[in-house]
């Protein structure tokens, strides 16, 4: 006889309908697999005159239907944000729910709070969903490499991002374009601030640290820079110099402290992140064991992200008394780590006699080296162009320095760009 499992959903947007659409579409199949039987009993939405992918009874604005329903065993959280998804969680757990959610900022900012609540009401929390959409990555760390001491884990975290960059890359399109065509293929949501500003890799990049390193972190201390001032010169000169642009997350042990950060990187095209295209996602990890692993699959869109979810779901019922995976202690101190880098650097100057001069005796008086140069410049009213440098590995710092002092001499009509270089 399988388990039966009722559940709640709170938010019918692009994960909870997906979720839906994959319950009835392989619910035979999921019983037949693992022996659970699922049900879904109510949703909660923002508003009710939309079209939904379940029947109107089915259907309520109040979460208190949620909550007060004694038959629900568990609540999936995909309305996303921080509030009021974190009060909703931990209400759940009060009254007696498993929960399950794909809310990486909830777990990023209010972990600690949301874990407490399940070990204090003895219910379980699943959360894989929170990570890189359809690729189990965080069972694979918790339970596949659990022997293993991971000193390095780096990737594509975001599918969005990576939708951008790969078009902006592969159809020589600006920005905006690429960010519509990824609207409207359902890959991005209409305020996608948080995908092309970094803060949702970083979100996820903090909840796969504090998991692969089992230490707390404080999300003030990841370095974040986005994808927004990225410009089809950009890209390619990168081609020509035999890189592709990807957005890039790295969590890195240095000795006693950890180094994150999330920011686009020139990869060079035989790099294995140089493959990854479009929605999809990539982590590798480097462990003493096992050496470099590879995990690749779709991270944006309704069915990879509802995937995970029904994993979790499943996982549950099948384990009822299982440990949560997260119980991270302050064992290592995150902090951002000063590091050399090759960098490819862009100085948007207005065309005067000495620029390239001036930008090259700057960069040498930080003792930063330059490996090439190409400059562009557009004969019109106001003379303007570009200057592209690559530079041998520099000191961030002293980078930075030599950005700053540049920007305020006054030979620039808009700001540097520093991309940093991914080496093999």
């Amino acid at each position: 006889m399988p388990r039966k499992v009722r559940l709640g959903i709170m938010g019918l947007g692009t994960v909870g309908s997906g979720l839906v659409e994959l319950i009835k579409k392989n619910a035979r199949l999921i019983e037949n697999k693992s022996d659970v039987k699922l049900e879904i009993v109510r949703a909660l939405v923002l508003h009710k005159n939309k079209p939904r992918p379940l029947p109107p009874e089915q259907v309520t604005t109040n979460p208190n239907d949620l909550f007060e329903d004694k038959t629900i065993d568990l609540l999936v959280e995909v309305i996303g944000g921080i509030h009021p998804a974190k009060e909703y969680i931990v209400q759940a757990f009060d009254s007696g729910k498993d929960v399950v959610t794909a809310n990486k900022a909830v777990l990023a900012t209010h972990g600690d709070e949301i874990f407490n609540a399940a070990s204090r009401n003895q219910k379980q929390i699943g959360f894989e969903a929170s990570v890189c959409g359809g690729i189990p990555i965080l069972r694979a760390i918790s339970s596949g490499l659990i022997g293993n001491r991971v000193d390095e884990l780096y990737g594509i975290l975001n599918g969005t991002s990576n939708f951008v960059l790969t078009t902006m890359q592969e159809e020589r399109v600006p920005f905006s374009d690429a960010l519509a065509m990824a609207q409207s293929k359902g890959l991005a949501e209409a305020d996608p601030t948080l995908d092309v500003n970094g803060m949702d890799a970083a979100h996820k990049l903090m909840i796969l640290a504090e998991l692969t390193f089992q230490t707390k972190m404080r999300f003030d201390d990841v370095i974040v820079e986005g994808i927004e001032n990225l410009q089809p010169i950009d890209f390619e000169t990168a081609e020509s110099l035999g890189y592709v642009i990807r957005p890039t997350a790295v969590a890195r042990r240095m000795e006693d402290r950890l180094d994150l950060r999330v920011h686009p990187c020139f990869v060079p095209k035989n790099h294995p992140l140089a493959t990854v295209r479009n929605e999809f996602n990539a982590v590798i990890i480097r462990g003493d064991a096992i050496g470099e692993m590879v995990f690749h699959g779709k991270g944006a869109g309704s069915l990879p992200t509802a995937s995970a979810v029904l994993s979790d779901i499943v996982e549950i019922a099948r384990n009822p008394n299982s440990t949560p995976l997260w119980n991270p202690t302050r064992t290592i101190q995150s902090a951002p780590v000063e590091l050399a880098s090759r960098f490819y650097l862009r100085f948007p100057i207005y065309d005067r006699p000495g620029m390239i001069g001036m930008i090259s005796t700057c960069l040498g008086a930080h003792g930063i080296s330059i490996t090439d140069a190409i400059a562009r410049l557009t004969c019109t009213e106001t003379n303007q162009g570009n200057v592209m440098i690559v530079i041998h590995s520099a000191p961030e710092t002293e980078v930075r320095k030599a950005l700053a002092e540049i920007q305020e001499s006054g030979a620039l009509n808009a700001d540097p760009l520093s991309i940093r270089i991914l080496e093999n």
